[in-house]
């Protein structure tokens, strides 16, 4: 839709409406920030409810239990994805992701020079270009996180997650010279981390399961 093909999205979504339809799912979770968009404002799902992961983990109460005062302190940072925030007229998802943050004990929410409405993309356009100048843009964002000494840069967007990723990818510097020491992460994947035990990496992520999963 975003490339000015409609009759093409125009076709997903009609197929894709016909599958939601037929498993009669009543709520419908999207871990991307375009998904949550798209899903809300450009499909028409009559009785179902569309909700992005973060505000699904908040209604739900999630909790993190503490690390105590020996584990590290990280300043975390938040990028608000533009098609999950400043573009949804209704239910932008700002205020559920910072609580989540808050949520572990080790972690403090610092914010970017830019946030909330006023944040500015990440460069992506739609990933139809990668030039000098979306590339400035992404640059200046991670600017923004590195000034405010950020460990950590979260965001609940995949293309957001390649361009800040391509950056530190591209960096030419040592690791102990670079600009942009932080680590790029899903949120989601921050708050299972921050949970007891090990973060699963594949396989078989049930401990107490001995037999390999079926293929």
């Amino acid at each position: 839709l975003w490339q000015g093909k409609v009759d093409v999205f125009a076709k997903m979504r009609d197929y894709n409406t016909k599958i939601i339809k037929m498993l009669g799912v009543k709520t419908l979770v999207t871990s991307c920030a375009e998904g949550y968009r798209t899903f809300r404002l450009d499909y028409k799902l009559d009785g179902v409810r569309v909700v992005h992961i973060t505000q699904l983990l908040y209604e739900r109460g999630l909790r993190i239990p503490p690390r105590g005062e020996s584990a590290k302190r990280l300043r975390v940072a938040y990028q608000d994805p533009c098609r999950s925030c400043r573009q949804m007229p209704v239910d932008p998802v700002y205020e559920e992701p910072r609580e989540l943050i808050k949520r572990v004990d080790n972690a403090e929410l610092v914010e970017l020079k830019t946030f909330r409405a006023d944040a500015q993309c990440c460069g992506v356009a739609q990933m139809m270009y990668c030039n000098d100048k979306t590339k400035g843009l992404t640059r200046k964002r991670m600017d923004e996180a590195a000034d405010v000494n950020a460990d950590v840069l979260l965001t609940a967007c995949p293309k957001c997650l390649t361009h800040f990723g391509c950056l530190h990818h591209e960096n030419k510097w040592k690791p102990e010279e670079s600009r942009y020491r932080m680590r790029v992460m899903d949120i989601t994947q921050f708050l299972a981390e921050a949970l007891p035990g090990d973060y699963p990496t594949g396989g078989n992520i049930d401990p107490k399961r001995k037999e390999p999963p079926p293929p």
